[in-house]
């Protein structure tokens, strides 16, 4: 969504509470280059555009502008939140003296690690082709559930410099759910599976929403509440969104208990902080099963290290034969809300680093990678 706002609607944005407050104003700033010209001199430094000043007259002094386009033609601008935030939007005020088509052609995203070291790939928030007339301030809304600690604002194959006379940002910290820490937090969450089985002789769907329904109820036919991969996926992975960030405690599965309970075996169970499905991140084990589950009956996984996770991922390692699926009739997580100060103040500043760290991989490797089919849909409950 798109808006062109005054500035009086700029500053209300700029104070508002919660996700409206402007969590950029004087934080720490970088940017590709900086332009220094004019008589009198100017420096557009980048912490102008975060210094609470409005005016949008370049030659006041308070507008950030990169250096001219033959020394950088790829120009970006970023600011350190200085935490793990979510990021709900962005308002950029353009530059009013003139050059009003030089705010057009960016690229709005947010960053776990300083983008200027990391070999991450960022979250895109928004883009902006143009159309900003001068002096005017442009609302951007970030796509839903945009977390990083920078938010960087770049201008790929530019012609022209990359001017910000302001940014505004908007977001707040993690929302803390009122659930206490014996509450099944998978429940009637959303699931995405690489698989589902359907029964076509009795008219029957096995899709990945069954795992979380709530109904323990183990016959697979007439029950009608377990999850099942297809025959011909060989690593069928079931994933959870619980929403939120968590401690987690332990994952319970039950078992089919009509038949087949063998097929509960060579299983793993691990957890995620990104979305699976646009992030290829390295998960952290929480545990196995086997095998030898009774007809049934639940197996539970403790993860006993400290693992702090929103996603969960039960996949099946390998197959015995073509009929050996991934059955899961309930799928229980318990565990406690991650509070914002552990999420964003241990030794290293965020959990992706973290449990990327645990997993003996490193921030400078590039150990987040965004999936080239990252708007793929599987069957199941959307996330």
């Amino acid at each position: 969504m798109v808006s062109i706002v005054c500035l009086a609607t700029l500053v209300a944005v700029a104070t508002a509470n919660k996700f409206g407050q402007n969590i950029a104003q004087n934080r720490p700033t970088g940017s590709s280059s900086v332009f220094v010209n004019g008589v009198p001199p100017i420096t557009a430094s980048s912490n102008l555009a975060v210094d609470g000043n409005f005016n949008s007259n370049f030659f006041s002094g308070s507008c950030f502008s990169s250096d001219v386009q033959t020394n950088d033609p790829n120009p970006f601008w970023f600011v350190d939140l200085g935490s793990r935030v979510y990021v709900s939007g962005v308002t950029i005020t353009n530059r009013g003296d003139c050059c009003a088509d030089r705010l057009s052609g960016l690229r709005v995203e947010v960053f776990e690690f300083n983008p200027t070291t990391s070999a991450e790939a960022p979250e895109l928030c928004t883009t902006l082709s143009g159309g900003v007339a001068l002096g005017q301030s442009i609302g951007l809304a970030c796509s839903p559930m945009t977390t990083g600690r920078f938010l960087r604002i770049s201008k790929p194959g530019a012609t022209s410099p990359l001017t910000l006379c302001e940014v505004v940002v908007s977001g707040g910290k993690f929302y803390k759910p009122n659930i206490p820490p014996t509450t099944n937090i998978a429940q009637n969450r959303p699931v995405r599976a690489t698989s589902q089985f359907n029964f076509a002789a009795t008219n029957l769907i096995a899709s990945p929403g069954l795992a979380v329904d709530g109904n323990f109820d183990t016959d697979f036919v007439n029950g009608r509440s377990c999850y099942s991969s297809a025959i011909g996926d060989l690593t069928p992975t079931l994933y959870i969104d619980l929403g939120a960030y968590y401690y987690i405690n332990s994952i319970i599965i039950t078992n089919r208990g009509d038949c087949c309970a063998e097929r509960l075996r060579n299983i793993n169970v691990s957890t995620l902080l990104k979305d699976p499905f646009r992030y290829l991140e390295f998960p952290k084990q929480c545990g196995t099963i086997t095998g030898n589950i009774a007809a049934g009956a639940d197996a539970t996984i403790n993860c006993n290290q400290p693992t702090i996770a929103r996603y969960i991922k039960i996949q099946k390692t390998s197959l015995v034969d073509s009929n050996d699926l991934l059955t899961l009739c309930e799928v229980q997580v318990t565990g406690r809300f991650a509070s914002y100060v552990e999420l964003t103040k241990k030794p290293v500043d965020n959990d992706v680093a973290q449990a990327l760290a645990a997993n003996g991989v490193f921030s400078n490797k590039g150990n987040i990678a965004l999936l080239s089919n990252a708007n793929q849909n599987t069957p199941g409950r959307a996330f």
